[in-house]
């Protein structure tokens, strides 16, 4: 909460702050947006948590019931942010961004880290892995620029992968957070197999758009001494929009990979005795790799979209020390406590997602939205990898009471299958459901 209340002090310091800024347009933005709403299957309402709740994965059913209140970003996570340009003249402008996500439920700031830690040992609230919204001062995005209305943009610091900047535009049913995997989950929508590359600390973003066609590029350097290449990634993206016809195309592939997980008996060192300490995470290094592709095409008052993506996990370049209390030790996971550490291993592993999906409108303010998503994972020859399905049914009607507020009604129904550990029927619920009905308005 303090760190809230001192954002919005500085973000209304620089709004007044005409005689520094005289020169630059400064923007201050942001979304509020909760619903009220139900999870069929689910744990505890997490305040820390961007999404407050589940849908995506499966329960066991163990888990006592419903989860029924009000969740934070039913359609967009909840942020505030300020932005500024200015023309340094020959053309030149700066441009900067600096953007926080919260859980406007409990006004405190997105942090899907402490929210994975706070599950240790045995998980009483929702969580899912951090993605990439942890805590920072400014989680959703932190950068600085040059642009120029020929030669494009340029954007140093933290900033959204390609397969992320796709997905909002092309994700079916608005690329909703509670109603959509891709809008839920950065390890389908962005960060290509890892939800923390969703966003990209120590990069540079370079886009462009020459006529119809757009093209991004991206890297991020790793800042491991010694090793150029380690914890360093870079991503490809290229488009066509011309019309009621679009066409997007991406790779990206990340070095070393991080990924959090829940710390368990299994993950912990010997050296700890098997003893899970509290508010601490596993963690997974891995290479990653990731195409995706998607079209959109608008018939009247209606738009068709379609898209596929594939993600391949492989074993690290640069493993990870062994696991054991001293090597814990030394990491830390968004400032959470690091209690396993684990590679990787055996044979790449690719997971495949096809999704599709449209929307109506049937007024000027009446928009209704349908997607399904087929997500499955594909053994390469010679593993022991077994198989799972998820199928993802999702309809939502958003009705724009005026430009900046709407209000809406969703539902997303989920189904399980395979012979997954993690999918048997006699442990986990084969489906779950979330519905909600929520309140946006953006300034």
């Amino acid at each position: 909460m303090k760190k809230m209340l001192s954002l919005a002090a500085m973000f209304a310091a620089l709004s007044y702050a005409s005689p520094v800024f005289a020169d630059t347009d400064i923007t201050v933005y942001g979304t509020l947006d909760a619903a009220f709403g139900d999870v069929a299957h689910s744990l505890s309402i997490n305040p820390q948590l961007s999404q407050s709740v589940n849908p995506v994965s499966p329960q066991k059913l163990s888990v006592p019931g419903a989860a029924v209140g009000l969740f934070n970003g039913g359609l967009s996570d909840s942020r505030i942010g300020v932005k500024g340009k200015s023309d340094i003249g020959s053309g030149l402008k700066v441009f900067w961004n600096l953007e926080e996500g919260f859980n406007l439920p409990t006004g405190q700031v997105n942090n899907g880290a402490a929210a994975l830690a706070s599950n240790a040992g045995t998980a009483t609230t929702a969580y899912t892995s951090g993605g990439s919204l942890s805590g920072q001062l400014f989680s959703r995005q932190a950068n600085v620029g040059l642009s120029n209305g020929d030669w494009g943009s340029l954007a140093i610091g933290r900033n959204t992968a390609p397969i992320n900047d796709i997905c909002q535009v092309y994700g079916p049913v608005q690329n909703a957070v509670l109603f959509s995997p891709l809008g839920f989950s950065g390890t389908y929508g962005g960060g290509g197999g890892v939800t923390e590359d969703a966003r990209v600390d120590n990069s540079l973003k370079y886009s462009n758009k020459i006529g119809s066609f757009n093209f991004r590029a991206l890297y991020k350097l790793g800042g491991t001494a010694g090793e150029a290449t380690a914890r360093a990634a870079y991503a490809l993206n290229a488009g066509y929009e011309e019309g009621n016809f679009g066409i997007q195309i991406a790779y990206q592939a990340f070095t070393d990979a991080i990924s959090g997980s829940l710390a368990t008996t299994s993950t912990i060192p010997a050296s700890l005795n098997k003893v899970v300490p509290s508010n601490s995470v596993t963690i997974t290094a891995e290479n990653t790799s990731a195409f995706m592709a998607a079209v959109k095409y608008k018939i009247g008052q209606a738009t068709l979209k379609v898209g596929y993506e594939q993600y391949i996990l492989s074993a690290p370049t640069d493993a990870l020390p062994s696991n054991t209390t001293a090597n814990t030790a030394t990491y830390n996971y968004y400032g959470q406590t690091v209690s396993g550490l684990i590679n990787f291993k055996g044979a790449p592993q690719s997971v495949h997602v096809v999704f599709g999906g449209g929307d109506y409108n049937f007024t000027d303010k009446l928009n209704v939205a349908a997607g399904i998503y087929d997500i499955s994972p594909q053994a390469s020859a010679g593993t022991t990898v077994k198989s799972e399905n998820e199928i993802f049914l999702s309809l939502l009607a958003d009705y724009h009471i005026t430009k900046f507020l709407d209000t809406y009604a969703g539902v997303m129904y989920a189904s399980f299958s395979g012979s997954n550990a993690s999918f048997a029927p006699s442990t986990y619920y084969q489906d779950n459901v979330v519905s909600a009905v929520g309140l946006r308005y953006t300034f």
